[in-house]
Order: C-alpha cells, then sequence, then structure tokens
C-alpha cells in the first residue's frame, strides 16, 4: 500500500477530490475514514488535537506499523517533565503596561458574533482573540517564559477572556498550541479559584471513554492545587498536560482574564495535525490530513 500510494498518488497540490480517483488514495481515505469512526469524541473542550492524535495512532498502526514508534516519540517535545509544576507570577507589570491593558481591555469589542455566542453559552464570557497590543505584548514577555521554563519558545495564539456573573470553566486540558500557558488577572470584583492537577500523560481514547470530571477532581493521585489569581499576578501552567478547572462563578460578578500561549521553538507543525503528512515525510498520513484541515471538524464529523 506505501508503494503504490508514493508512486501512484496524485500530485500534492491537487485537490482532495481530485486526489480521491486515484485508487491508491482513495484505499487509504477509506482506511483513514474507518479511523476517524473507531476513535470516539472525547469529553472535554479542546480535545480536539487528543483525538486526532489517537486516530493517528489508529491508522499508522493499520498502514505503516513500521513509522508508528518515530511518530509518537517526535510528540515527547511537547511534554513537559513530569516534576512540572505552575508558578505563581508576582507584579508581572509595571503600572503603566497596567493601566494599557486595562484600556484595551475594557475597549476591545469581540468581532464573531455566532462564536461569541457560543462563548457565552459555554463559559459565560466575551473573548476577543490575537489583539494587536496583545500580540506585541506576548512577544515582549516571550523571554521571561523562556527563562522560567528553560527552553525556547515561539509565541502562538492569545486571547482576552471576560467573564461574567455566570462564567464557568469546566475541567478540561488544551490543544499543545497552548503547552505553555501564561493566565493574568487584569481586574475582577472576587477572587476566583482555578486549580491545577500534577502533570499527567496524554489522555488516551481508551481513557476518554471512561471520562469523569468529578472523578478527575476528587482523586488524590492528580493532586489539584488551588490558586486566587489578584490583578497584576499570573499563573504560567502547562495547559495540555494539566487538568485544569474553575466552578461555576456563586457570588456573580466577574473576572477578566489574558491568556498568552507559547509552544516550543520548533514545533509548529507538531502542533497542527494536518500539516503531519508533511512534516513526518510519510505520504500515507495525506488522506488522513485532508480529513483535518478544518481545526474542529475531523473530516467525517
Amino acid at each position: 500500500m506505501a508503494q503504490g500510494m508514493t508512486q501512484a498518488a496524485a500530485p500534492l497540490d491537487a485537490g482532495p477530490r481530485e486526489r480521491l480517483r486515484d485508487p491508491a488514495y482513495f484505499a487509504l481515505h477509506l482506511k483513514a475514514a474507518a479511523a476517524i469512526r473507531a476513535v470516539a469524541r472525547m469529553g472535554w473542550y479542546d480535545s480536539h488535537f487528543l483525538r486526532r492524535f489517537e486516530i493517528a495512532r489508529h491508522y499508522l498502526a493499520d498502514v505503516r506499523p513500521d513509522a508508528l514508534p518515530s511518530f509518537l516519540d517526535s510528540f515527547e517535545t511537547l511534554k513537559p517533565p513530569a516534576d512540572f509544576r505552575e508558578m505563581v507570577m508576582e507584579d508581572v507589570f509595571d503600572p503603566a503596561t497596567c493601566a494599557a491593558i486595562l484600556a484595551a481591555s475594557r475597549s476591545a469589542k469581540p468581532d464573531d458574533a455566532a462564536e461569541q455566542a457560543t462563548e457565552n453559552r459555554q463559559f459565560g464570557r466575551d473573548v476577543v482573540w490575537d489583539h494587536p497590543f496583545f500580540l506585541e505584548l506576548q512577544e515582549q514577555l516571550r523571554p521571561r517564559i523562556e527563562a522560567l521554563v528553560g527552553r525556547p519558545l515561539v509565541s502562538s495564539y492569545n486571547f482576552l477572556s471576560r467573564y461574567g456573573a455566570s462564567g464557568k470553566c469546566d475541567l478540561h486540558m488544551d490543544h499543545p498550541d497552548a503547552m505553555f500557558t501564561f493566565d493574568y488577572c487584569i481586574e475582577q470584583d472576587a477572587v476566583w479559584p482555578i486549580y491545577l492537577s500534577r502533570v499527567v500523560e496524554w489522555p488516551t481514547a481508551e481513557f476518554a471513554r471512561g471520562f469523569d470530571r468529578e472523578a478527575i477532581i476528587a482523586n488524590p493521585e492528580y493532586d489539584f492545587a488551588e490558586h486566587l489569581l489578584r490583578p497584576n499576578q499570573a499563573l504560567l501552567f502547562n495547559g495540555s498536560s494539566q487538568w485544569h478547572y474553575r466552578r461555576p462563578k456563586e457570588a456573580g460578578g466577574f473576572c477578566h482574564l489574558l491568556f498568552f500561549h507559547y509552544i516550543p521553538a520548533g514545533c509548529e507543525a507538531l502542533v497542527d495535525p494536518a500539516l503531519w503528512a508533511g512534516h513526518f515525510g510519510i505520504a500515507e498520513l495525506e488522506p488522513l490530513c485532508d480529513l483535518f484541515v478544518d481545526p474542529k471538524i475531523d473530516g467525517l464529523g
């Protein structure tokens, strides 16, 4: 199968529909579809990446078992040391920068009504992604974060999160493009605890089948720690290897937070499943990656 794919496949610049006319590509497309169907959706917010990672594991075990070990090993760079723990950063910015952040936060306007409706419904918040001022500030902060985690980083995305009286953030683990998360408190009317587990291995498809939020929270083996941030404090943690959550706000009010995300330098293709075929040079991954073009919908849904 691998040889046929390499020799007979349509050119890489051809669209997926055109490539489906190639018998070798079509045969692998069917295997890719079967792999997607074999791995159910995971039960927590932001689990798209881990589902795709598990789908790729299942798929490669079938079509290129010889390539699977090196594929899996490559992702170890996206995992922190087992003894990594979150860090509280005190008095992060000078007064002038704090004032500029506060002004930008209060004036920023969400721009996608449909997506905002989802954020309001699921999290009780308004969100502004990649605001120009915050992008600049994120990059300025990067050397400080590198010094704390001990490795070169590149800036990923950022977002302003303005939680209101119905704010909540259920237990979840993030996509690795949020590997190192800088969670900064801008302003609030009362402290709102965040809870983080110790570093854990990435959940598997088997683990996801029995996913139970409250059981994880109650399990002492996860060693959850509570943090109460005040304005101009930040929490630096590993969002893609630490379970984290905030309980629904009980006293109403608001909590406005700024999130900067960073990934290890050189890992840009690893955090984007659509790029895996080219990054790893595994032609057989192309039909699967073509189903991963949408960051939130896995081809067949």
